[in-house]
């Protein structure tokens, strides 16, 4: 019985002295605290565009740090030439989203820059390709939102710069809480 003490001795002092065992300061943590249900639907469909990128589109099956992504602000579905504060915010959220995946992300502000084709395809205007192309953009993340009564609807869409080809897409909603209605107060007037 007496052999069983001391190994118990040794694990029992080694699991003692680890609770005293200090953690190392030099690597810095950032809380990021509670998201609000529309950071966490952004970064989500990053996330899930990323990780269904299509490897037959893609020289690459997910995006490394050197990817180029556009990211185009979001419009409503109802009236392309129009977005809102809804619509921007999301797109600084993928934003955000995309570069803490260490990828390389520019902006574009623009209003109107997308159309639909007879077959409902979302499509890259002229003007975006040629952004894209002087950005060196690989992929522009275009997104579109339409309001409903009880959630606000959002469809985004990784599309390869050189020839508008979809490379992943992935829907999500968000409830339209009063933040969300604030965000879209310019379009439900």
């Amino acid at each position: 019985m007496n052999s069983f003490k001391i190994p118990l001795l040794i694990i029992s002092a080694l699991l003692m002295l680890s609770g005293c065992a200090t953690k190392n300061d030099s690597i810095p943590t950032v809380s990021l605290g509670a998201q609000s249900p529309i950071t966490a639907a952004s970064y989500r469909a990053v996330d899930n565009l990323l990780l269904a990128q299509n490897p037959i589109l893609s020289s690459t099956a997910l995006p490394d740090s050197n990817t180029s992504i556009l990211v185009a602000t979001f419009v409503n579905l109802n009236n392309l030439d129009n977005s809102s504060a809804f619509g921007r915010l999301l797109s600084e959220q993928m934003a955000v989203r995309i570069a803490q995946h260490k990828i390389r992300v520019s902006e574009v502000k623009l209003r109107g820059k997308l159309f639909i084709d007879k077959a409902g395809e979302l499509l890259l205007s002229r003007e975006l390709k040629d952004i894209s192309n002087k950005q060196n953009a690989d992929l522009v993340l275009v997104g579109t939102y339409a309001i409903g009564g009880r959630q606000v609807y959002v469809s985004a869409k990784l599309v390869r710069a050189d020839d508008s080809r979809v490379s992943s897409a992935y829907n999500f909603s968000v409830d339209k809480d009063i933040d969300i209605q604030g965000l879209l107060s310019d379009l439900l007037r």
